[in-house]
């Protein structure tokens, strides 16, 4: 029987959990994981030895295991577990990607924001890591949500944010005259409430956030909303970045915080192991 232990990596955001061994939970600990999912919305376990078997079974602790949403035709992943799992890396053979999201910087960003049931979690087992670099960066959005402004609570109260995102753009903004056949888009409340806390969070991004579905009367404070708001996540304080080692777990809510990618040396290996938990539909949270 595992016995979990953690410790709090910024007071309320982020965790690393102790004690935690592959293979068989007890209903308590399945209970528990989910708890401090929940708490602390990052959770980080180091020293693991995970199968792809493994860290499914692993996401199913936390609600069901979901196909991904990339199209299998643009996959470069072959395995009997590709329909759910991927590679994030920059190898390449033949110069061709074995993985997925291979280069460079990626802005931050919700996972699963441009589809109609965002992922409620993603996990990720880091296989080779470079020297230097390649951190994931993680936000808080039910702290940035926190630290607005009454007057910017009150504005945001039932408004629908548009995003969009092609998986061969990750360090820039799409916009109306660059999406493409290959990009996906979906519409979510501005603020949502969680679906297992009711914590209210900004589910807003500088990657993918492209448009309020109802503009604003005037086009330019559309515009200007979007962009404060990215600024506030942007410099919000209540952010880690994980620098990762080999095989470290990290699992986060993609419904309470949003992360980012930091370059890393292109000579040298990086591959992760990604999987998802299956979300659901986003009600608004109003003010």
């Amino acid at each position: 029987m595992n016995t979990l232990r953690y410790q709090e990596i910024t007071p309320g955001f982020g965790a690393i959990v102790d004690g935690f061994v592959p293979g068989h939970l007890s209903t308590q600990e399945r209970d528990e994981l989910n708890h401090l999912l929940d708490a602390f919305v990052v959770l980080v376990f180091t020293g693991t030895n995970l199968s792809e078997k493994d860290q499914l079974e692993f996401a199913a602790v936390f609600g069901e295991p979901s196909k991904r949403s990339r199209p299998a035709s643009d996959r470069a992943e072959h395995s009997e577990f590709s329909d759910y799992m991927g590679l994030v890396t920059n190898v390449r053979q033949d110069g061709v990607p074995i993985g997925s999201l291979p280069d460079g910087e990626m802005w931050l960003h919700h996972d699963g924001c441009f589809i109609d049931n965002p992922y409620r979690a993603t996990i990720l087992y880091a296989l080779n890591v470079t020297s230097s670099g390649g951190e994931t960066r993680f936000v808080d959005m039910r702290a940035v949500y926190r630290e607005l402004s009454v007057q910017h609570k009150y504005k945001l109260n039932g408004l629908v944010v548009n995003h969009t995102f092609d998986y061969r753009h990750i360090a820039k903004r799409l916009v109306d005259t660059s999406i493409s056949s290959l990009a996906k888009s979906a519409a979510h409340p501005a603020v949502i409430r969680h679906p297992r806390t009711e914590e209210p969070a900004l589910y807003v991004n500088p990657l993918c956030s492209v448009s309020f579905e109802t503009p604003i009367p005037e086009p330019q404070l559309d515009i200007d909303l979007l962009d404060f708001l990215f600024q506030r996540i942007e410099r919000s304080p209540s952010t880690f970045s994980h620098q990762w080692n080999e095989n470290d777990l990290v699992i986060w809510d993609n419904w309470a915080s949003c992360h980012a990618r930091n370059d890393f040396p292109a000579a040298e290996v990086r591959k992760l192991r990604r999987s998802i938990v299956a979300g659901q539909p986003l009600d608004a949270f109003q003010f």
